[in-house]
């Protein structure tokens, strides 16, 4: 019976410290986050100055961390639920323990593939404005002088100008 609950709270422990793996599975939007794909080719670079910076929350997709973070919270809350009890009991609360530890799972997971990010509107020097959203790094101030750097595909990412 002792190694029985000594084994579900390691693994309790063990899955508490996996959650930030979870949360790292979301990708980054900051202004200097590249993809590997991103890399090596060409972008376009243009001066502006920030009018205004809001912050923001990114939602990313879900469906990967509320999947992982469910099974890793079924799988705990079944094991660890299983240490509670005796027969029928014991089953119940093994299920109760899925139950609980995959919805518990799945918020997490929600939860990770979220990121703090800004709305930057931005002036061009030739007087044109526009509106940026990217992740909160680096950070930016109104009044400040950015470089606007945009891909072949239209996307664009803003960082402070040297």
């Amino acid at each position: 019976m002792f190694f029985r609950r000594y084994s579900a709270l390691a693994l309790a422990a063990v899955l508490a410290l996996s959650l930030p793996v979870v949360s790292g599975c979301s990708s980054r939007t900051g202004g200097y986050d590249y993809s590997a794909a991103e890399a090596r080719q060409a972008y376009s670079v243009h001066q502006a100055a920030v009018v205004e910076v809001r912050p923001v929350t990114i939602h990313g997709d879900a469906s990967t961390g509320q999947s992982l973070g469910g099974v890793i919270g079924s799988v705990a809350g079944g094991f660890i639920g299983s240490t509670i009890g005796s027969g029928a009991g014991r089953t119940l609360s093994s299920v109760g323990g899925a139950l609980l530890g995959g919805a518990l799972g799945v918020g997490a997971g929600s939860l990770a593939a979220q990121e703090t990010g800004q709305q930057i509107t931005l002036r061009y020097d030739d007087g044109h404005e526009e509106l940026v959203v990217q992740g909160a790094e680096p950070p930016l101030q109104a009044g400040q002088r950015v470089r606007v750097i945009i891909g072949a595909d239209g996307s664009r990412r803003v960082e402070p100008a040297y």
